[in-house]
């Protein structure tokens, strides 16, 4: 298992901090990942179950499930449901606040509880549906967006929602993957970092985050390679870039999580160019 494979992905030009897709009769069973992105997600049909951190949660129809950035979760639920999808980044959420005057420094931050508000449901499939369709006009998809990101904002907070894992040793074990994400990482070095054994800190780190600390910066790197090819960039550079000596094996690592090719990431950004 893997990641929930969504497809059809899209980016409009207008938002290219945006991507939505969308999946039908989806298999909700996934191994623990996560996101550098917020990713939302829009119920159709069925219950989505997800274990967000060491929550349990349920997702019925018409209800938005939102995951924070770097939040592991997973999926419990045997039957198919169908959904509709968005991840955002976070610069981009930022970027919303400081124009609402919202004084918000920091990473914004969201409840994992389901969402059920006909307001944001409806913006959220109004943005969806326009940024989809290739005769929206510009300035329709731009107003509608605005609309909801900014209409978003008001189910943030600063609180840290509590299946946010607390950090092993302040926040350095996380910050010095995101600095090495583009290089070979040693789990003993950075457990000397935090003045810690190796055997207690992998135990620590799991318990605390869902994933041992070699595969949630596996899972780091990967989501990190996966938004460089959508920036358009050639898949061997990307490859290099972050540490895959072996294309073959990048190739197949992406296609197993996403259910996209290096080469059909690349393809989105050159759709929306086209």
């Amino acid at each position: 298992m893997s990641t929930l494979k969504y497809s059809d992905f899209n980016i409009n030009p207008i938002f290219p901090d945006v991507m939505t897709s969308q999946a039908k009769n989806l298999s909700q069973e996934c191994s623990p990942h996560f996101h550098l992105d917020y990713d939302i997600t829009l119920v159709t049909s069925g219950v989505l179950k997800l274990h967000v951190g060491n929550v349990k949660r349920y997702y019925s129809e018409n209800q938005l499930c939102i995951i924070n950035p770097e939040v592991v979760h997973c999926g419990g639920g045997s039957e198919l449901i169908s959904i509709k999808n968005m991840r955002i980044k976070p610069e981009f959420m930022l970027k919303v606040a400081k124009m609402k005057s919202l004084e918000h420094t920091n990473l914004l931050h969201f409840d994992s509880a389901a969402v059920f508000d006909p307001r944001i449901t409806e913006l959220f499939l109004k943005y969806f549906d326009l940024s989809r369709n290739e005769t929206s006009s510009p300035q329709r998809v731009s107003d509608t967006g605005w609309d909801f990101f900014s209409t978003l904002l008001d189910y943030s907070s600063a609180a840290i929602p509590k299946e946010f894992a607390k950090p092993v040793y302040g926040n350095n074990e996380i910050d010095l993957m995101r600095e090495k994400v583009r290089e070979k990482i040693s789990i003993h070095d950075v457990a000397t970092r935090m003045n810690l054994s190796e055997f207690y800190f992998i135990k620590k780190f799991k318990k605390q985050y869902g994933l041992t600390p070699y595969n949630f910066f596996m899972q780091m790197k990967l989501e990190s390679a996966f938004n460089e090819l959508l920036k358009g960039k050639r898949v061997k550079e990307v490859a290099h870039e972050f540490g895959y000596s072996d294309q073959a094996h990048f190739n197949r690592l992406l296609k197993k999580h996403y259910g996209y090719t290096p080469v059909e990431v690349r393809k989105i950004k050159q759709e929306v160019e086209m």
